[in-house]
């Protein structure tokens, strides 16, 4: 199906990396007839997202980056799905109540998340993602807490040893965490020491709640973060799979659909 001759150059190099996170593989020809562009200007497409690091480019096409359990950088995963993100996002911030010291994990859905705070009152937020903290720091009905850490530059968290004891001595109201897939067995993450700061944090929290958008579903990472059972809501888009909404309705997740 052809996509509007109007589409933005940043909307379509979106939604080329969207196809190609789910395909694993594009060609110049399909893309040019789809977005009714030339082929000259795909391959202009394509050598700018390689640049980038987004991409590997290949004879007549390119190919995804093939990195370990999807485990891709903030601006890769930044243009994946955006659409339902930022939806997810929104619908996830209604649950914010006036007072609560809530927990916000790293990942490009939970950065969307932060910025529908910005109307929030009487709110403490503690994250170990830097993106998370600058967005918040321009909030002044906000206090915020950072944890001390080891930078991890794809992620632009705070992780290790330091952001795991500091993190201990809080309490959460809600925990807002994401992931890298879900699945009958939990939820799942593709960095080990991000894995165990989540891991912590779950298991101390009041309400968990995941924000996490459909793609996610039936995927599995490198570590399982935890079981079903430690998810009290889980905010998703509308193309989550019906077996999946029953499944986890049976586990007693609330489940939010956004959109």
């Amino acid at each position: 199906m052809k996509e509007s001759t109007h589409i933005s150059t940043v909307e379509r190099r979106r939604l080329i990396l969207e196809e190609i996170h789910h395909k694993r593989q594009v060609d110049v020809v399909p893309l040019s007839t789809r977005f009714t562009v030339s082929e000259v200007t795909i391959r202009k497409d394509l050598r700018y997202l390689e640049s980038k690091k987004l991409l590997i480019r290949s004879r007549g096409g390119a190919m995804a980056l093939m990195q370990v359990a999807d485990d891709l950088s903030v601006e890769a995963r930044k243009v994946l799905n955006f659409h339902e993100k930022k939806s997810i996002a929104e619908a996830a911030s209604s649950l914010i109540n006036e007072g609560d010291t809530i927990i916000i994990d790293s990942g490009t859905t939970l950065m969307q998340f932060a910025k529908y705070l910005e109307h929030s009152n009487n709110l403490t937020v503690i994250t170990n993602s830097l993106d998370i903290a600058n967005q918040l720091s321009n909030y002044e009905h906000i206090k915020l807490i950072i944890p001390g850490g080891l930078f991890r530059m794809k992620s632009r968290s705070l992780i290790g040893v330091a952001a795991v004891e500091n993190l201990k001595i809080y309490r959460a109201d809600k925990y807002f965490v994401s992931a890298d897939g879900i699945s009958d067995e939990g939820i799942f993450t593709s960095n080990l020491e991000e894995g165990q700061i989540a891991r912590m944090i779950l298991s101390s929290a009041k309400e968990n709640i995941v924000l996490i958008d459909s793609s996610k579903f039936d995927r599995e990472g490198l570590i399982n973060i935890a079981p079903l059972s430690k998810i009290h809501i889980l905010v998703t888009d509308k193309k989550i799979p019906k077996r999946s909404v029953s499944y986890l309705t049976e586990q007693g997740v609330k489940v939010i659909i956004a959109g």
